[in-house]
């Protein structure tokens, strides 16, 4: 459950509420909060209790950098305070209503209303892509909050799946204008904020990135970029940092779509890197409409909320990929210890550009492999289950007296020894497994050391090495990067189980690592030891 986040960006620093035998004080004595419903960069969001309505509200309490001057201060006050009357006034039931603003211990607050919902981001991560018509309805709901903000002169600025969200009700909405800004002729005004570049990096525009101002055709990239989200299970230019998102945004580099069908031409014309060419919001409506005019309706397109658990602003990782929750399970085995050694990592520069995780482990106790992933399901049926960019047709491979595990149709196998690999030629993504022995950690280590001095990795850059027992009992990881000339971007993943006898290496080019993490996922899921069910 979370309240929908709404208006604007802060004027002051925010200071500690005064507590009266530990409850908070009422604002305005009238709104009481209650809890952190979320944090983020624009502020703080509480679900309160309006005690003069007998209701309970949204409250947003705004915050603003410390390096902002008092001046740029007050231009920001009187610009967001007229920015916030006019959300208020956006009269839209895709829009988060807005029923009060205060101002409170020398700072603004936003009363909005509270909704029982989850975001977008929420429903793809848990749940795995939507389906097109879905998508599409979606996305035509998103793109009539964007044209009535735009007619009345309000660029979003902040399109993004964590900011689409969807009700019980199946009513959506685009919340949290918190970077907002007025629009003159269709370009937003440079004075609003301070300078620099506000945003999601994987969601921002090419012109934005650039330092250009933004347009009404910036607000429709960014719905370009949460459909592909939507349907495609991942975002198209989220890499391992910040930087190199953008660089493939100004790059205009992600994966064609694969699941979108009919959806991709509007993805694709939202997509274009000059504003001039993008689609426009009509034509966009008339390609979406089409789209649901085209797709059956399934049994039931109604997004449902989870019971049992409550929002989180969960973030996307694509760098540090946790091992996941396998089916089988081991004979009992003495734990082998790691001793107290430390990782040691190196920060990683902007300029490398290939990632891999090394994970070496061994059961302990039960022998049954554990990960703190809950949003990893159980048993075969969700193992197998299609997930982002991944083909449902999988076949299993049976090495003899050793192990069986589920590879995707076409990749090409090749063995060497004991040693077996997959590689798929289309996607650049590979796997190996091969047999492993020692401490894992020690075997880690080793495996660098020898690495570095043969100059295997060009531009080897470690991100970390280190026993991760909280992961799966006894394990350790190793993360660097690497610039592969021959096949561009390569992110290689490492899995070494002590547990199990085998090392399990998957790399992928960085555009293809975040499905690729869902696919390393679901072959991890289907391997089985010989013996075991």
């Amino acid at each position: 459950m979370i309240g929908a986040v709404g208006a604007w960006l802060g004027c002051v620093p925010a200071i500690n509420l005064r507590m009266n035998r530990d409850r908070l004080i009422p604002l305005a004595r009238r709104y009481r909060l209650l809890s952190v419903v979320g944090r983020g960069g624009m502020g703080t969001v509480w679900r309160a209790y309006d005690e003069t309505l007998d209701r309970d509200v949204a409250v947003k309490e705004v915050h603003l950098p410390g390096r902002v001057t008092e001046s740029e201060r007050k231009v920001m006050c009187r610009r967001l305070l007229a920015e916030a009357r006019a959300t208020a006034a956006l009269k839209h039931p895709g829009v988060v209503a807005v029923h009060d603003l205060l101002i409170e211990q020398g700072r603004p607050w936003i009363v909005m209303e509270f909704l029982e919902a989850c975001s977008l981001h929420r429903l793809v991560t848990e749940d795995g892509p939507l389906g097109v018509r879905r998508t599409a309805e979606i996305g035509a709901a998103v793109l009539s909050v964007l044209r009535a903000s735009h007619a009345v002169g309000i660029l979003h600025r902040d399109v993004k799946p964590s900011n689409v969200l969807i009700c019980n009700d199946g009513r959506v909405l685009l919340t949290d204008f918190g970077l907002a800004v007025h629009i003159d002729n269709g370009r937003e005004f440079v004075d609003t904020m301070p300078a620099g570049i506000e945003g999601s990096p994987a969601y921002l525009p090419p012109e934005r990135v650039n330092g250009q101002p933004g347009v009404e055709a910036s607000d429709l990239w960014s719905l370009g970029a949460t459909l592909y989200t939507a349907v495609e299970g991942f975002s198209p230019f989220l890499r391992c940092h910040a930087l190199a998102s953008m660089v493939a945004v100004l790059m205009g580099d992600y994966a064609r779509p694969v699941r979108a069908g009919p959806l991709t031409p509007v993805i694709e014309g939202l997509l274009r890197a000059r504003p001039e060419d993008r689609l426009t919001a009509e034509a966009t409506a008339e390609l979406l409409q089409d789209v649901l005019g085209t797709v059956p309706k399934p049994g039931a397109t109604r997004a449902t909320l989870p019971k049992t658990r409550r929002v989180s602003r969960s973030v996307v990782r694509t760098r540090v990929f946790r091992g996941p929750r396998v089916p089988w399970t081991l004979p009992p085995r003495p734990r082998v210890s790691c001793g107290a050694r430390r990782p040691v990592g190196r920060r990683v520069r902007p300029g490398a550009v290939l990632g891999v995780v090394a994970l070496a482990a061994v059961a302990a106790g039960t022998g049954t492999w554990t990960a703190r992933w809950t949003s990893i399901g159980k048993g075969d049926a969700v193992a197998l289950r299609p997930a982002a960019g991944v083909t449902a047709k999988t076949t299993r491979y049976r090495e003899a007296g050793a192990y069986s595990v589920r590879v995707p149709v076409g990749w090409q196998a090749e063995r060497r020894g004991a040693v077996m690999r997959w590689r798929d030629l289309r996607t650049g993504r590979g796997l190996r497994i091969s047999p492993a022995a020692g401490d894992p950690l020690d075997g880690l280590l080793a495996e660098e050391r020898a690495a570095v001095a043969d100059g295997r990795y060009p531009g080897y850059r470690r991100l970390r090495l280190e026993a991760v027992p909280e992961v799966i009992a006894g394990a350790a990881e190793w993360e660097f990067t690497w610039r592969d000339a021959a096949h561009g971007n390569s992110t290689r993943h490492v899995l070494c189980s002590r547990a199990a006898g085998y090392e399990f290496c998957f790399h992928a080019p960085d555009r293809e690592w975040t499905p690729g993490q869902r696919l390393y996922d679901r072959i991890l899921k289907s391997f089985r030891p010989e013996g075991t069910p």
